[in-house]
């Protein structure tokens, strides 16, 4: 990930194609966060500040976002689940940032790593020697955001992070860079801003790329709902052995 904060010339703008939709409601972005039965769930809350946290971060470096919670969208053929949700996607000049939102509080997140096996997570509450294995929300998200790109234009920059969201979480050990608390988005932020002023590879988003980009996704999630994925979740069959599920890194942005 580019961290190159120097002042730049002003870089072309992206128009994306209207891929032969009409033009965009203004009113679209809002009606297209989506509820669902968990709205007061402990992870409905974490999203619900992750959303507050991630405006007060990009909107002094952004003249122009727009957050969608809850992005559904249909996975790849063959896929153990057929859809895939974004807690939160983030849409401005720079591209699209996708968060996946973890509810953790009070305590201390780790990996245990081995050569020859996938990395483990692990979480231990404070005051607490037991720790319970979690799923691995990197590649988790990863897995996701490399399907999404595969569906938009090539020169949409798309990123992922993993957000935690709650004070009194701790980050032991070395961690995927993608993996962040509130304190760093200030500074993410301003490094989407001058990536996309700096990385030729994806231009800016003018209006019109903007528009086009939220347009593209309400329409990846058609009339799917939360409930259409977790119906899909419920009804997966056998889950594959961990290593089979996780071939190694994945390219970021």
């Amino acid at each position: 990930m580019t961290t190159a904060l120097h002042k730049v010339p002003a870089r072309p703008v992206l128009t994306l194609a209207g891929h032969g939709h009409k033009k965009p409601d203004p009113a679209a972005p809002a009606r297209r966060v989506c509820t669902s039965p968990e709205s007061e769930s402990a992870s409905s809350t974490a999203t619900a500040l992750a959303v507050q946290q991630l405006a007060a971060a990009f909107q002094p470096a952004f003249g122009r976002m727009h957050v969608l919670r809850d992005l559904v969208i249909p996975m790849y053929e063959g896929s153990a689940v057929p859809t895939a949700r974004f807690d939160v996607a983030l849409v401005c000049e720079a591209g699209v940032y996708l968060f996946e939102v973890k509810g953790w509080r009070n305590a201390v997140v780790y990996r245990k790593t081995s050569a020859h096996t996938v990395p483990r997570w692990f979480l231990r509450q404070h005051g607490h020697s037991l720790a319970r294995e979690v799923k691995d929300p990197a590649w988790q998200c990863g897995r996701k955001t490399t399907h999404l790109r595969s569906l938009v234009p090539s020169d949409l920059r798309v990123q992922y992070f993993v957000l935690l969201p709650f004070e009194g979480v701790e980050l032991e050990g070395v961690m995927p860079s993608v993996v962040i608390t509130p304190q760093d988005l200030p500074y993410i932020a301003r490094v989407a801003r001058n990536n996309g002023r700096t990385d030729q590879g994806y231009p800016m988003l003018d209006a019109a790329g903007i528009d086009g980009t939220l347009r593209l996704l309400t329409d990846l999630q058609g009339d799917l709902t939360v409930d259409d994925h977790m119906r899909n979740c419920r009804d997966r069959g056998p889950q594959a052995p961990a290593g089979s599920l996780h071939p190694g890194s994945l390219k970021l942005q």
